[in-house]
């Protein structure tokens, strides 16, 4: 079959691994990705096509669609409401199959009126995908059939993927993007409450990039200089191995998304606050291989002191992390969400039904 993908807001370099994967499967004849940001130049499995930019408003729509959609048989799109190129397919003969891919209503659960255009554009779909099971329940209890809906868990290729040694851990670690919905700061007071609580040689590694100066200045009031490390991002996966192999716990206190996955990879359990707005990857967060807490920095702390002092529990939770990522977070799995709903839009087109039904006469 020949499918196009349609990102509206760019190609993001993780995703290439797993659209390379569903490239190579053996029912794809072609696979295509229009997209707006500038082109890798890189050789794929897939083929980047070009993009331009039509603004209306806050509404923003890929023109070339227009012209693209009848020469592929399924095409997926984005499920972002202020960027419907899928409008392009309304008012003309359905020829391809047509896939609306994201989260659903998403963390916030949108105002009313736009989860009623969701729920619009989710009976007009040939199929859907989303995130997490969550998604799929939320559209299934408005009415729209379970059948027609698919998983694709949104995860990561980590090609090195292995669960650390049971060797001596000593960092609270800290990785991604510098930013204060991150709630980083939250990490370095709570330390500061209990660093004379737990063993000497555990620290705060802080990776990533962006401003933390006012992150120093958090540590130089606290006087933690010698707990407490800057590194910048790490990108390479062996790097990034080593940095999550010495780590007791991954902590992000307000906010986790695609870090859960990394941390999970290397069997590295997560440290989060479960009552803020989160990205979908937090639902793959549970007793089994997280701490979870719903107060403040003080709660915080205690979770910190747990996993620092209680050796069985880094164990158990490491376990249990990386169980997580091998059953349900490898790439493969995420591919076969998708190629499962390619497959059934492709069952369902006339000229299959038609070949189905004089098979059987």
């Amino acid at each position: 079959m020949k499918v196009l993908f349609v990102f509206e807001l760019g190609l993001l370099h993780y995703r290439i691994p797993i659209l390379e994967k569903i490239a190579m499967d053996e029912s794809i004849e072609k696979c295509d990705i229009i997209h707006t940001e500038e082109h890798t130049n890189n050789v794929y499995k897939f083929i980047e096509l070009k993009a331009t930019v039509k603004t209306y408003g806050k509404f923003k729509l890929l023109p070339e669609v227009k012209k693209l959609k009848d020469d592929y048989d399924v095409i997926v799109f984005s499920f972002n409401l202020w960027r419907p190129s899928w409008i392009y397919t309304l008012f003309s003969a359905r020829k391809a199959k047509y896939i609306l891919w994201g989260q659903g209503f998403g963390r916030d659960n949108n105002y009313w009126i736009a989860r009623k255009a969701k729920l619009h554009f989710a009976n007009w779909a040939d199929a859907l995908i989303f995130y997490t099971e969550s998604g799929c329940a939320d559209f299934q209890a408005h009415g729209i059939p379970r059948e027609k809906m698919f998983v694709a868990r949104n995860t990561l290729h980590v090609g090195n993927s292995e669960r650390s040694a049971e060797a001596l851990k000593t960092d609270l670690l800290y990785v991604g993007r510098i930013q204060e919905r991150k709630g980083v700061d939250s990490l370095i007071k709570a330390f500061a409450m209990i660093r004379e609580e737990v063993p000497e040689y555990v620290k705060v590694r802080i990776v990533g990039n962006g401003d933390v100066t006012s992150l120093r200045s958090l540590v130089e009031e606290h006087a933690l200089q010698d707990r407490v490390i800057f590194e910048p991002g790490v990108f390479e996966e062996e790097k990034q191995k080593q940095v999550f192999f010495n780590a007791l716990a991954y902590v992000s206190p307000d906010h986790v998304g695609l870090g859960v996955v990394h941390s999970f990879a290397y069997g590295v359990p997560v440290i989060t606050n479960k009552n803020r707005k989160h990205a979908p990857e937090f639902e793959y967060c549970d007793e089994t291989n997280s701490l979870l807490y719903e107060g403040g920095v003080q709660e915080l702390a205690q979770k910190l002191k747990l996993i620092c002092n209680n050796r069985a529990l880094q164990e158990e939770l490491s376990k249990g992390s990386y169980t997580y990522y091998d059953n349900h977070l490898r790439s493969d799995i995420m591919v076969k969400g998708f190629l499962d709903a390619f497959n059934y839009t492709m069952s369902r087109r006339p000229d299959k039904a038609m070949a189905v039904g004089m098979d059987t006469v």
